[in-house]
């Protein structure tokens, strides 16, 4: 390495890389495996979280001015990125900041159930070669107790026919789709909050920009 590329470029020179707020947490907890601070002798005695302002870590970042590799078989993430951990641990509780993080580590999105449309599907199957057949049942055997329909026969006399139903579902049902598509504007909701505390962080490298996914990407 030449004396040249070993000084040290001042961070008002550096270049800012433009990143979502989606890609930026993708990059902190996926590439740089940031973590989330959670004091748990503190949270079960009841003093809260331990959590760490973005002004401690530029005055720390400050004074240290370079970093301090202390891991064992890996370089420690990346400043920005335990910026950006730290401002979702303090800008959102810790179930979403957890799950802003797992899903960022993996890089997905919460399933919003793609082209889900409940159908009417029989509860069970029968075999009848060469196809698969709904499996009816009588009426009598109906939970709700229905009974046989009257009617005449060709001599007039009534009688009562047993009904054949077949027992059948919604899948999946309203309600489970109406749920995942909450969960994710929930999630979201977690995305735009932490956009908006990033923006006013002091990150180095990274320029976080306005641009979110899709907020009902079903539609």
């Amino acid at each position: 390495m030449t004396a040249a590329a070993r000084v040290r470029v001042p961070p008002a020179s550096r270049t800012r890389r433009a990143m979502p707020v989606r890609a930026a947490l993708e990059w902190a907890f996926g590439t740089e495996c940031a973590r989330l601070d959670h004091d748990e002798i503190e949270a079960v005695g009841g003093t809260g979280w331990r959590s760490y302002g973005m002004e401690y870590v530029a005055l720390e970042r400050a004074q240290l001015g370079t970093r301090v590799d202390v891991s064992r078989g890996r370089s420690s993430p990346h400043d920005d990125a335990e910026l950006i951990a730290t401002v979702v641990r303090n800008t959102l509780p810790w179930y979403a900041a957890t799950l802003v993080a797992d899903l960022a580590r993996a890089g997905r999105t919460p399933d919003w159930m793609p082209d889900a449309r409940p159908r009417l599907r029989p509860d069970e199957w029968q075999h009848n070669r060469p196809r698969l057949w709904a499996k009816s049942r009588d009426s009598s055997e109906a939970p709700d107790g229905w009974q046989p329909i009257p009617r005449r026969n060709r001599k007039g006399v009534i009688v009562h026919d047993a009904v054949r139903f077949t027992p059948c579902h919604w899948d999946p049902t309203p309600g489970r789709i109406a749920a995942a598509r909450r969960a994710y504007l929930d999630w979201w909701g977690y995305l735009l909050s932490v956009q908006a505390a990033l923006k006013g962080a002091d990150l180095l490298g990274v320029s976080v920009t306005g641009d979110m996914p899709s907020m009902t990407p079903w539609r």
